[in-house]
């Protein structure tokens, strides 16, 4: 279970199995000393705005399994780590506002996925590398991705060929890395072979 945490207590979503394995969805609320629990409704949350609510941590990965949500603002918190992997699974999201946190990392292939989304804005994060390429993503403008100084590709000017450099260059030190280890293993198998 993932928390984001709050000045004056805690949020989470909690997502359980029950023992006999049927799915039981529950939500816990704790805000100034009072703890109030929700069963059986998440299918209903069409919306959740926790903008400016100073909230820190990473984005729960339960919120990927709200598949029903369309609206989607993290904004203006200090929020941490990746975009969810999953986000692609939320397929009903028309908005999604995760600008002004501390968001790093590439942007999930599975962004691309969201067919029905108008409203986007990663700005003011540290994410990185390409903008995958699909045309609903680069249907934004630039200003979705504005302040992101490792981001690249369509819709930014910021052009690709330096990340693309880098990425190829990594590859080519993995396979010769993987070639030299094989010669010496190579080598040292026909050394023993020899000996005896």
């Amino acid at each position: 279970m993932e928390t984001i945490k709050t000045p004056d207590g805690l949020l989470f979503i909690a997502l359980q199995y029950s023992s006999y394995e049927i799915y039981v969805e529950s939500l816990m609320l704790m805000t100034v000393g009072r703890e109030l629990k929700y069963k059986g409704i998440l299918k209903y949350v069409r919306m959740i705005d926790l903008s400016s609510n100073n909230l820190s941590g990473s984005i729960p990965t339960e919120l990927s399994q709200l598949v029903g949500l369309r609206f989607l603002n993290l904004s203006q918190n200090h929020l941490m780590g990746s975009i969810l992997e999953k986000i692609g699974r939320m397929t009903s999201l028309l908005s999604l506002d995760l600008s002004m946190n501390h968001l790093s990392d590439e942007i999930p292939q599975s962004l691309a996925d969201l067919t029905f989304l108008n409203h986007l804005n990663l700005s003011y994060n540290q994410l990185r590398g390409r903008i995958p390429l699909r045309t609903q993503l680069q249907s934004f403008d630039a200003f979705s991705y504005i302040d992101n100084a490792q981001l690249c590709g369509a819709p930014l000017t910021k052009n690709c060929i330096a990340y693309d450099e880098s990425q190829s260059k990594d590859a080519i030190e993995e396979n010769e890395g993987f070639e030299i280890t094989w010669f010496y293993i190579s080598s040292m198998g026909l050394g023993f072979i020899v000996g005896f």
